[in-house]
């Protein structure tokens, strides 16, 4: 793999994105139409949990940036499937980048646009909603950065598995709102019956709520979410090692424009 080419790939996956900006508008704004919604019940349930001056907004706004990203996964196949639809893919195979340098251009620029669209819906979410976490904020953007490799190597293996978009985008957005859902996304995993606790586990979403949680309610700093960001970091190898084994540059894929 070479800087030049993952470079100008990134550059032009860049200007594409920018042309059509509307997905990840309407994943940034949707959070932030559920939360002032989700809030009084979230309120509740924080209270019973022992927080009683909770607003609700430290279980929506995590949460919900959490779940949107997941169903956000859609973006990452888009970029691989569009090129087989339009009929360049096999342009940059034969271009002089290789295909490390393909997948690193076009993921780059996917992971800076998801990390600006969390934070977007953290930002928005302190200013206006009430978000006000009493731990590390600098560990919060750690474990949100964490999260969005693990959500772009999830991405990717989508890709290397199935052979159209349609296929991809529909499993991941199943399994996405599954693991959002299973790791505490729209209600905290302490509030799910004892079996359901235990198989949250399985979930990347539940190190990265759980880590959130924990630094946004108890005031947990860095060491303290070290053993989840640790878990999360697993998943992304784990996504990341299945792409890369079964991701095949010539293999035939169908995509839609």
């Amino acid at each position: 793999m070479s800087l030049l080419p993952s470079m100008s790939i990134a550059r032009t996956t860049w200007r594409l994105q920018l042309r059509d900006p509307g997905s990840s508008v309407i994943m940034t704004l949707l959070p932030l139409i559920l939360v002032p919604l989700l809030n009084p019940s979230a309120k509740a349930q924080l209270i019973l949990s022992g927080y009683p001056n909770a607003s609700g907004a430290e279980q929506t706004v995590p949460g919900l940036a959490i779940l949107c990203a997941f169903l956000s996964v859609e973006q990452v196949t888009t970029l691989f499937f569009r090129e087989h639809a339009w009929g360049t893919w096999d342009r940059l195979r034969a271009s002089a980048a290789s295909t490390a340098d393909i997948v690193t251009g076009k993921v780059v620029v996917r992971f800076l646009i998801q990390l600006a669209q969390t934070a977007i819906v953290f930002a928005v979410g302190a200013l206006i909603f009430g978000y006000r976490p009493n731990g590390s904020v600098l560990a919060i953007g750690i474990v949100v950065i964490v999260f969005t490799a693990m959500l772009v190597a999830f991405g990717v293996m989508l890709v290397a598995l199935f052979r159209t978009m349609d296929q991809a985008d529909t499993v991941g957005m199943l399994v996405g709102m599954l693991l959002a859902g299973l790791g505490g996304a729209l209600a905290p995993v302490a509030s799910f019956p004892g079996w359901v606790q235990s198989l949250a586990h399985v979930s990347p979403a539940f190190w990265v709520l759980d880590a959130l949680r924990r630094l946004t309610l108890d005031s947990a700093h860095l060491t303290d979410v070290m053993p989840a960001i640790i878990g999360t970091l697993a998943f992304t190898a784990g996504f990341a090692l299945i792409a890369a084994v079964s991701f095949r540059s010539n293999a035939v894929k169908v995509g839609t424009t």
